[in-house]
């Protein structure tokens, strides 16, 4: 029996890992808004209390999980797959990739913040653009999900046995198509991790332009 080759174990136990924090933290947020809620509404909970629990499924405040989606795709026979597609396709699916790995690092900063340290009222922003902290976490947790779909819906597309017919690709498009799914591969190993290095990176190059430069007030946002 041929065993399983590495790599591959390593990204299906990443995305199952993925998956199981974001259930976790999905319950975290509506665990958290349930208690702001009780404790506005001065309720308290008592043993043996039965409470019935709304089906959120299809709820406005979950956008990002659609109904239940076809098992299967109907593609029309004859359809031509034009293989000069694949590489913005895949140029997609690299930018989702990265799209969700700051999104769940900037959800995991924002849902670590204790809303009564940061505002008074309950809301962040101004001048037309005022949330609600609550509903500001929602939107990470929609945001993370969604990303998440479409990155997997894309993976599984871009290795669809219509698009792996590239012998109409140039050698050199091919490398770098090749090339891209390398760094595809990479950051969807663990999108989140990915995101924090660029961060690091990104404020290590900050900090050497600081080193480099006088200091001064002009410019900085009160």
């Amino acid at each position: 029996m041929k065993s399983p080759d590495k790599h591959v174990v390593a990204r299906l136990v990443a995305q199952h890992q993925q998956r199981c924090w974001r259930g976790r933290v999905a319950a975290i947020l509506r665990l958290c808004d349930a208690l702001e809620s009780g404790d506005r509404r001065g309720k308290t909970r008592t043993a043996g209390e039965v409470r019935f629990i709304k089906d959120r499924s299809g709820d406005d405040n979950q956008w990002a999980w659609p109904n239940q989606n076809p098992s299967r795709r109907e593609i029309a026979t004859g359809y031509a797959f034009d293989t000069a597609n694949l590489k913005p396709l895949i140029r997609c699916l690299r930018s989702t990739a990265m799209a969700l790995g700051h999104a769940l690092s900037a959800h995991n900063d924002f849902s670590k913040l204790k809303s009564r340290l940061i505002s008074p009222d309950g809301n962040l922003g101004g001048r037309g653009y005022i949330q609600k902290i609550p509903d500001m976490r929602k939107l990470y947790m929609n945001c993370t999900e969604a990303l998440s779909s479409l990155m997997d819906t894309l993976h599984d597309e871009i290795y669809a046995p219509h698009w792996q017919d590239q012998g109409e690709i140039s050698p050199r498009e091919r490398r770098r198509v090749r090339e891209i799914m390398q760094d595809v591969n990479h950051i969807r190993e663990d999108p989140e991790g990915w995101a924090r290095d660029e961060e690091e990176k990104s404020e290590g190059d900050i900090a050497d332009e600081d080193t480099d430069e006088e200091d001064t007030d002009e410019g900085d946002t009160p």
